[in-house]
């Protein structure tokens, strides 16, 4: 519910044993941030290029629009992706367009209103995404979490950059570097062959 202060959780419901009805503002009894999940973060299927983020949100009712992942890159660039809540359902999912971003390290949470929880770490089997900018070939990857492995402090952070096409062939053998320089030549080969950093 909206207030001269902000946002404030409300939930109404009726006590035990005696159906009292009561309306709980402020969060005395019951809590926003039980109501959010986070589930799976993947590639999607016919967009490689597009970060799908899905999670459950049980409010009974927010504002339009409130709930939404911001992200925020190591550079201090910042960018918002609103939440599609499914039809008729508690789940809903978060698109991200990776070629979007910035270069930088990026990381994130879910919100909703003030209140907030933290994208989980991606998966480090996350196959790199590529796309090509203005001609230059770019890319987006997982890195390691800060947090310790198996202790809930486990955080998002995605690395987008641009291909550094110098350490990309110097970087395969003599032999594959010499071939992937000719091939280029002739027939403009793909940069999925690249190396990344």
């Amino acid at each position: 519910m909206g207030t001269p202060e902000g946002a404030r959780a409300a939930t109404h419901y009726t006590t035990k044993p005696h159906g009292n009805f009561t309306l709980d503002i402020g969060e005395q009894k019951h809590e926003v941030l039980p109501h959010l999940g986070l589930g799976a973060i993947r590639w999607d299927a016919s967009a490689p290029t597009e970060l799908l983020i899905t999670g459950q949100c049980t409010l009974g009712a927010y504002p339009r629009d409130a709930l939404v992942v911001p992200l925020t890159s190591d550079q201090g660039e910042t960018a918002a992706f609103p939440a599609a809540q499914t039809q008729h359902a508690d789940a809903f999912t978060v698109r991200v367009p990776v070629p979007a971003l910035s270069a930088g390290v990026w990381g994130g949470e879910l919100r909703v209103g003030e209140w907030s929880v933290p994208l989980p770490a991606l998966p480090q089997k996350l196959i790199p995404a590529k796309w090509r900018r203005r001609g230059l070939p770019w890319y987006a990857k997982a890195l390691p979490s800060s947090g310790r492995p198996g202790s809930g402090d486990e955080r998002f952070a995605l690395q987008v950059s641009k291909t550094d096409l110098v350490k990309a062939v110097v970087g395969r053998p003599a032999t594959s570097a010499l071939s992937w320089g000719t091939h280029q030549v002739k027939s403009g080969a793909p940069y999925k062959d690249l190396t990344f950093p």
